[in-house]
């Protein structure tokens, strides 16, 4: 999936924090393709390091955020605002994806399996909403849920503008490209269709903590790095030479699970992980 790097210097400077602070360099500049639209996320401010990657935010998420509307893979209209009082982990993704979405699933999949395994089971929601409202219907949404075998966690769809209100907000803008008929003979075909798809959506991958008083507490961003987690053979199977690439050995910098629960154990104050 091609990237698109959207975030403005405000952002930058919490980012660069955790890659001069953090033990692991999850959030540094260095490497990113910084062309594409750079939308300006309202919430930037000053950051600090996270010990495990990332950044700690402490700014109010805007209203018309917290009540922007998404649909969840059962048809439930779900936003921020309804999950008031509750932790919520969110990060983005599209179903079609033949490079770099199974590996982020995975992360959050493992990330809501330690949520329901805590005391944080009714506290915590953990969210992977995406950036293809075109194809990411609720009935896709749960189809490819169910080839992890597991519902610890919610997928969420919307409608464009909603989506684009979203994730415009925390930077993660989407750009929606045709592929050219040279490129289409190299990709893998779609994982339900097995139609090739005609279009791809490049966006930056990332993962944000938004507290249960509403306000955006964490970030971190890049290559999603799996681990152990597991990808299911079918999705492994419609991989990119990309994808396979990035499953063996994420691309820099990269975010993983561990760096999520490091940071809602800070958030929470109960240990995860």
């Amino acid at each position: 999936m091609k990237k698109v790097i959207p975030f403005t210097s405000a952002i930058a400077l919490v980012l660069l924090l955790s890659a001069c602070g953090a033990s692991k360099t999850s959030s540094g500049m260095a490497g990113m393709n910084m062309t594409g639209p750079k939308p300006t996320p309202k919430a930037a401010g000053h950051g600090s390091a996270a010990p495990d990657g990332g950044s700690f935010l402490s700014t109010p998420v805007p209203a018309a955020i917290l009540n922007t509307p998404l649909v969840d893979s059962n048809g439930k209209s779900i936003t921020l605002a309804s999950l008031k009082g509750k932790t919520v982990v969110i990060s983005d993704f599209l179903t079609s994806c033949h490079e770099i979405c199974p590996m982020t699933t995975a992360n959050m999949r493992e990330i809501g399996d330690a949520v329901n395994a805590s005391s944080l089971k009714e506290k915590v929601k953990v969210l992977e909403v995406t950036v293809d409202p075109g194809r990411d219907t609720p009935s896709r949404l749960t189809a490819y849920q169910s080839l992890f075998g597991d519902t610890s966690w919610t997928l969420a769809t919307g409608t464009d503008a909603n989506l684009k209100t979203f994730w415009g907000y925390f930077g993660a803008a989407a750009i929606k490209s045709p592929y050219k008929a040279s490129e289409l003979k190299d990709l893998p075909v779609d994982w339900q269709t097995g139609k090739p798809n005609t279009y791809d959506v490049s966006h930056t991958d990332l993962v944000v903590i938004v507290d249960a008083s509403g306000n955006w507490a964490w970030v971190d961003l890049g290559n999603p790095n799996p681990g152990k987690g597991v990808i299911p053979a079918k999705l492994k199977k419609y991989l990119s030479e990309d994808g396979l690439n990035n499953l063996a050995k994420p691309q820099e910098p990269s975010w993983d699970s561990k760096a999520v629960l490091s940071a809602l154990s800070s958030i929470t104050g109960t240990k995860l992980g």
